[in-house]
């Protein structure tokens, strides 16, 4: 019962407001005028029979039973009538002022009902003069505070916004002024690099057959009429240079060709290119002590790759090897893995990291431009072969360990 109380209450709107007191106060009306003339009744016939004079009652019983009661009844009637009259009078007094009330209240709330039902849109201040009652007027100053503030912050998020979206679209205009700059410059940059490898290109391609020119007629002079100091001087000049072009050759097209494996014999291969260099080194004051495996040392790896990671060693070697001394290289082998390595005099190496990085170099005065160590490490790094290096004061060395087994040095 007190749950359905709850909710009808919670529901009740203001037509119900004033709809049931009007229901009730008619009831009551009527009830109380039953009871009134129920009352009045009772009275006024116990009043007759008291006040009714002795000699009166003969009279009384002389007259006929049907002219009493009409007498009765007449007077009854009259005072139903009065009390009804006075009933419903009293009953529309409280009507009419209770509608009164309730329509002001309702005009009240209907005013305010308009203005927060406007308030996100359109703020209109409400008169407080137009009002009856005193709370509504004070409610209606807090309202018209309230909608004050929020025309001032609607205002000022307006301006806010407002400045926002022009400096938003000066950034971006600004930003995509930069973009197109950015993009030309980026064209332009890429039509330099582009021209500069095509220079490069032809130039290594032109500078191929002079040197093999060169090289073919030093081999005749050397078999015509034997060995010459200064042709031997010019033979090791020129290996070098055709050591600098495979590595100029191998930059230009290492991202535009594949460099399928095969199986090599590593030893045999080490060997081959100390053959070649050996003229270098001599011309050097250098010599080279070779240590063979025991066994064949046979591994997967492209040729092209394997040149560059064998001479750019030997020829770093040949440069940094003090004068006189003896360069040794070898080459060891077992189950899982081949190792080649190069050992020799030279200074200590400081930073054992940075020397594989482009244009880096430890010896200023050295010729070159450094970049032979890192075109080494980026092949180890994508053939997953292995760098170790052992550096002091006494001798420096550098070992590569090229791994048997099927999962590793795989070639990009």
């Amino acid at each position: 019962m007190e749950s359905w109380l709850q909710q009808r209450l919670s529901r009740i709107s203001l037509r119900d407001l004033h709809f049931y007191p009007i229901v009730f106060i008619l009831v009551f009306t009527v009830v109380f005028s039953s009871l009134l003339i129920y009352d009045e009744y009772r009275g006024f016939t116990k009043t007759v029979h008291i006040d009714m004079p002795s000699g009166a009652e003969e009279n009384v019983t002389s007259l006929h039973p049907h002219t009493l009661n009409k007498a009765f009844r007449g007077r009854l009637i009259k005072i139903v009538l009065e009390i009804s009259t006075l009933a419903l009078i009293l009953f529309g007094f409280i009507v009419g002022v209770s509608k009164i009330a309730n329509a002001m209240i309702a005009k009240e709330l209907e005013t305010f009902f308009k203005f927060f039902e406007s308030a996100h849109s359109d703020i209109k201040q409400i008169n407080p003069d137009e009002l009856y009652f005193t709370e509504s007027k004070k409610m209606a100053e807090y309202a018209n505070e309230m909608a004050m503030t929020l025309q001032e912050q609607k205002e000022t998020l307006q301006r806010l916004n407002s400045s926002l979206e022009e400096r938003v679209q000066l950034k971006t205009k600004a930003l995509q002024q930069k973009n197109d700059a950015l993009e030309e410059e980026q064209k332009f940059s890429q039509g330099l690099l582009e021209s500069h490898k095509q220079f490069i290109r032809y130039a290594i391609h032109e500078t191929h057959t002079p040197l093999s020119v060169i090289m073919a007629n030093i081999e005749l002079f050397t078999m015509n009429e034997g060995r010459n100091r200064y042709l031997a001087k010019i033979e090791a000049a020129v290996k070098n240079i055709f050591s600098i072009y495979d590595d100029l050759s191998y930059l230009v097209k290492k991202d535009q060709i594949d460099y399928p494996k095969k199986a090599i014999d590593l030893g045999e291969y080490v060997e081959k290119r100390l053959e070649f260099f050996d003229e270098v080194a001599q011309f050097s004051n250098l010599t080279f002590h070779y240590t063979r495996p025991e066994y064949p040392a046979w591994i997967q790896f492209n040729e092209t790759k394997l040149q560059r990671v064998i001479d750019n060693n030997l020829t770093n070697a040949i440069k940094y090897t003090k004068n006189g001394e003896t360069i040794r290289a070898g080459v060891e082998s077992d189950t899982q893995e081949s190792r080649f390595w190069v050992e020799s005099k030279s200074q200590k190496i400081h930073d054992e990291q940075k020397i594989f990085e482009a244009y880096y170099r430890e010896r200023k005065k050295k010729d070159g431009f450094g970049l032979g160590l890192s075109l080494v490490k980026a092949i180890c790094d994508e053939d997953n072969v292995e760098i170790k290096i052992f550096s002091n004061r006494d001798a420096t060395r550098f070992e590569y360990v090229f791994r048997k087994d099927g999962g590793e040095n795989t070639s990009s």
